[in-house]
């Protein structure tokens, strides 16, 4: 694809002033309404606060909805043991899941079988809860509006003036709507966005993508499918011990036929028998803090599934009758910026299982971070002979520093963004662990009101505590 790449010579500098007249305070801001910020939101609003929850898209959700991500993954795990589901993440996100699995709107993954798997195969992936998106939405609608917190749909935080008293503190952030400008002010604002977009305002100190080139893992744009035979697709993957179809595809190249820079295939059965999610698709140079990227990327994300889609109908045992139900209206970003926090978890941390006082997040999920020029390869699991492979599963923790940005008092960032070295992304960046530390972030919120405290100075271990009293750590 042609890019132009010429506006960016065309820079220059405008001075831009304008006057606010909407101006609306609460007790604490919640920017991004994906899995973390709903989690941020809901808690700091059941703790008495009053809550603003921002968010630039038309429904919350974030990767859940809008990037089409309908497999919510990290919050159960597969015990090979007893050969049985086991909960590893309570509190907002099985609240969430369970009242979805209750209306037949989510698959409970203890139903699975793990041996005849349409939910991607691995039995880690038959731990995720596979969901309708649409009623998802409806779901977090609900939840929100019944909380009392004020939703700002299609509202973007352009800028961050910074306390004229106390350079430490964020006194407004400055959002662009429909309407025009309007500033928020808060005692504790909540970094949800996913690419730490308030801290990186904030001029916070900040990590993107891997260290030597700052490249990111590639991105993905997830389409939804019908008409699919999934008992006649998992035959086949069983029968041919190929769970990625990585056969068919090998044959297809040396054919001339598949052109991608990635060599599997990968779908998840929906919470309907014949709907499927593809997250196939990965797109490599792709740039989730710049707009022409994933504008390029949005674009070529629909050519590459329509190509694909095509290859499946003719190739791809189960999928042909297929049909596209819709491309996501956002294309799936799995990292961009993490802060550099008053703590870090180092690899090492996570591969000696460390524990902490004060630890707010855990995660059991995989390391699943493919490498940016490499899509279908992932350096943290390599082969079964890595012996980092066997590290699946293996739990892995964080303290509250790791969702404390240095140089801003009043700022608790949550979600993928949060203080940890590249590896340890992959197993910290999914939808479980992204809610227990947002309803981390609501708890720490609340404390810091109650002491009148700024939120740097809560102390973790009583919001390691109050996640333990409330079913969110088990």
């Amino acid at each position: 694809m042609k890019r132009n790449s010429d506006y960016r010579k065309a820079r220059m500098k405008i001075n831009f002033n304008t006057e606010i007249e909407r101006i609306d305070s609460f007790d604490v801001v919640v920017c991004g309404g994906g899995p973390s910020g709903i989690a941020a939101a809901l808690q700091s609003s059941r703790a008495g606060l009053s809550v603003a929850l921002i968010e630039e898209n038309g429904c919350f959700g974030g990767t859940m909805t809008s990037a089409a991500v309908s497999h919510l993954l990290g919050g159960r795990r597969w015990d090979e043991k007893t050969r049985s589901m086991v909960r590893e993440v309570g509190g907002i996100f099985d609240e969430i899941t369970d009242s979805l699995i209750a209306k037949g709107k989510a698959v409970d993954p203890s139903t699975i079988d793990v041996d005849n798997n349409p939910y991607g195969w691995y039995p880690r992936m038959a731990a995720g809860i596979p969901c309708d998106s649409e009623a998802l939405k409806r779901e977090l609608d609900t939840l929100i509006q019944d909380s009392g917190i004020t939703a700002a749909l299609f509202t973007t935080v352009v800028a961050i003036q910074r306390d004229v008293q106390d350079d430490a503190l964020i006194k407004y952030l400055i959002a662009h709507d429909q309407s025009g400008f309007r500033a928020f002010t808060a005692k504790t604002i909540i970094d949800a966005t996913g690419d730490a977009q308030i801290a990186f305002l904030a001029g916070c100190p900040v990590r993107t993508g891997r260290d030597e080139d700052n490249l990111m893992t590639p991105a993905t744009l997830i389409m939804h499918v019908d008409h699919v035979d999934m008992q006649r697709y998992v035959a086949y993957q069983n029968r041919h011990q190929q769970p990625k179809l990585i056969d068919i595809i090998t044959r297809l190249k040396d054919e001339g036929v598949w052109n991608f820079p990635y060599e599997i295939f990968i779908a998840i059965q929906l919470n309907d028998e014949d709907v499927c999610m593809v997250n196939t698709v990965r797109q490599v140079g792709v740039d989730g803090t710049n707009a022409q990227s994933i504008t390029d990327a949005m674009i070529d994300g629909r050519r590459q599934c329509d190509e694909l889609l095509q290859i499946m109908k003719r190739y791809f045992p189960g999928f042909e009758q297929a049909r596209l139900r819709f491309t996501a209206p956002r294309i799936g970003i799995r990292e961009t910026r993490r802060i550099s926090g008053r703590s870090n978890v180092t690899l090492r941390d996570a591969l000696d299982g460390r524990r902490y006082e004060d630890e707010v997040l855990k995660t059991t999920y995989n390391f699943d971070l493919p490498d940016p020029k490499r899509p279908s390869f992932d350096p943290m699991l390599g082969s079964v002979d890595n012996p980092n492979a066997k590290r699946t599963h293996v739990g892995i923790y964080a303290p509250y520093g790791v969702m404390l940005p240095q140089t801003v008092d009043n700022l608790i960032v949550c979600g993928r963004c949060v203080s940890v070295d590249r590896e340890v992304l992959g197993p910290m960046r999914v939808t479980g662990p992204a809610m227990m530390g947002g309803q981390a972030a609501g708890f720490a919120a609340a404390l810091a009101k109650q002491y009148e405290i700024h939120a740097c100075a809560v102390d973790g271990r009583e919001v390691r505590e109050s996640l333990v009293q409330a079913g969110c750590i088990l």
